[in-house]
């Protein structure tokens, strides 16, 4: 007996990624010559769930795919990967199509680049629900749902290589692409570093330029006695020294001195003079000694 299938609705969707999946499911419907009354039989569905997956605007359920495509002997891995591209076409149709395509992992170079194909790899996951994800990832703890939508909505990045790796298999990546992805997320990190130590020595580099600023301006206001050079100091450590003329010089860590402590000068030796006894001292006249006085007997 033939059984002749009532003609399907004409496609209206503009993505081009979901025309190309329900194309794929209505060929091999028409392969298997069944109607959706005893296709939905075979797949545990609602006939109308069926002819919507292949017919309407918007993406169906993968479940509902996988389901019409096991009713119809197709492969389920050719099914998971049309729906995960029409699902992606979706996602940058929501967004207006706004925005650069992400960089490929050989061509990332910071956080801003790993960022956006961190979100992208997601978006080509098919956009899954962040429990998925999570079970996905190797189960409780390894990758949390809130860790994961802080990472999909570019609020955080993994911060280690295993939480990555986590990242990298429930988005479903082959293993095969892992060693690019790690070297990726490696270049990044080492990146954000660099940038941190080059933020830090050009707010030091700034205070410098203050202090000299400041200190050139004393300098000038210092009247009563001539001051050769200054020493200007920064967080309590010693930077440059400042000549008089304008010209400085960048003191060595073993340059810098230590504190200093105050010393007492030694008093100097008082000058002795004819007649004049120094307290602590003997006074000894100065001339000829006086004859002895002559004896009694």
């Amino acid at each position: 007996m033939t059984v002749v299938c009532r003609p399907e609705k004409p496609l209206t969707t503009s993505n081009k990624a979901l025309r190309e999946l329900q194309e794929w499911l209505r060929e091999h419907r028409a392969r298997t010559r069944q109607g959706y009354r005893a296709l939905a039989v075979r797949a545990g569905c609602h006939p109308t769930t069926l002819q919507r997956a292949a017919s309407g605007d918007t993406v169906p359920k993968l479940q509902t795919v996988l389901n019409y495509a096991r009713a119809c002997d197709a492969p389920p891995e050719e099914a998971r990967l049309l729906w995960r591209r029409a699902r992606y076409e979706q996602t940058r149709q929501a967004r207006g199509g706004r925005g650069l395509p992400a960089p490929r992992p050989e061509f990332i170079r910071d956080f801003v680049d790993l960022s956006a194909a961190v979100q992208d790899l997601y978006e080509k996951a098919g956009s899954p629900p962040l429990r998925t994800l999570e079970q996905r990832a190797g189960g409780f703890g390894v990758l949390p749902r809130s860790t994961a939508h802080r990472i999909v909505t570019k609020q955080a990045m993994p911060h280690s290589l295993q939480q990555f790796q986590a990242y990298l298999r429930a988005c479903e990546v082959p293993e095969a692409d892992w060693p690019d992805w790690e070297a990726a997320w490696t270049r990044a990190w080492r990146h954000e570093k660099n940038d941190d130590v080059a933020l830090q020595s050009l707010i030091r580099h700034e205070q410098l330029r203050e202090a000299m600023e400041k200190a050139k301006s004393d300098m000038g206001r210092l009247t009563q006695r001539v001051v050769e050079q200054v020493t200007v100091v920064v967080d309590g450590k010693e930077e440059v020294v400042l000549s008089r003329n304008g010209t400085y010089r960048r003191l060595l860590p073993t340059q810098r001195s230590q504190p200093r402590t105050a010393r007492r000068r030694p008093a100097q030796a008082s000058r002795l003079l004819p007649g004049r006894p120094v307290q602590g001292q003997l006074a000894i006249p100065i001339g000829e000694p006086e004859a002895e006085a002559p004896a009694p007997f």
